[in-house]
């Protein structure tokens, strides 16, 4: 079975407790769940990567955690470790996160929860701010190439700014990517990216030689 990187939105809505009597991301649930299944056939476990919560509130864990932890369970896959990294990690630190992992857990696929700029409209958590859009753009070609050194060439001051949840994650990724395989090996099998409130969301598996 050819190993996978997948990633995962982590919109809190994805969760049962803020679901609400209209379900918004029904769709997109059923998606990555769709995918997390996909890439993981035979049912084994998965390590997912987060990313701390901007602002800490509380003693649970990071949102990430908790709706990857859900999607992994919709797709009855176990989930062998958690790696999370404060959200705003410097390059270096998260390609040395994704070299260790890589290392530690050769034949694990990884999920990694990951969201880009919540800047995205008006009504975005971050209200609208035109940069977002070059950013996010960066972010998914990267994906779609599956392209190591694309995701490792986001900029973690600007993507703070503009409140890219998923940077450090994506390359902790970069890291597992270039350690397992080098550049140009891997493939973007599935990707789907949506907006509706502002915060763009990725869907997507590479699969790795």
């Amino acid at each position: 079975m050819r190993r996978s990187v997948v990633v995962v939105p982590s919109a809190p809505m994805l969760l049962p407790e803020y679901t609400g009597r209209t379900d918004a991301v029904a769709d997109l649930r059923s998606c990555a769940v769709e995918v997390l299944a996909a890439a993981v056939p035979d049912a084994g476990s998965v390590v997912l990567v987060v990313a701390t919560d901007r602002e800490q509130r509380g003693t649970r864990p990071p949102l990430g955690e908790r709706v990857g932890r859900h999607l992994a369970g919709l797709a009855g896959l176990p989930v062998a470790e958690v790696v999370v990294v404060p959200w705003d990690a410097p390059v270096d630190r998260c390609v040395a996160a994704g070299e260790a992992l890589a290392a530690s857990h050769p034949e694990a696929s990884v999920v990694v929860v990951a969201d880009g700029s919540a800047r995205r409209g008006e009504k975005a958590p971050g209200h609208l701010d035109e940069r977002a859009f070059a950013v996010d753009e960066a972010l998914v070609a990267a994906l779609r190439a599956a392209d190591p050194e694309a995701l490792l060439a986001l900029d973690p001051a600007l993507c703070a700014d503009l409140l890219v949840h998923g940077r450090a994650p994506l390359q902790v990724a970069a890291g597992v990517l270039g350690r397992l395989d080098g550049p140009g090996r891997a493939r973007c099998e599935a990707l789907l990216t949506e907006d509706p409130f502002g915060v763009l969301h990725v869907v997507a598996r590479l699969t790795l030689p």
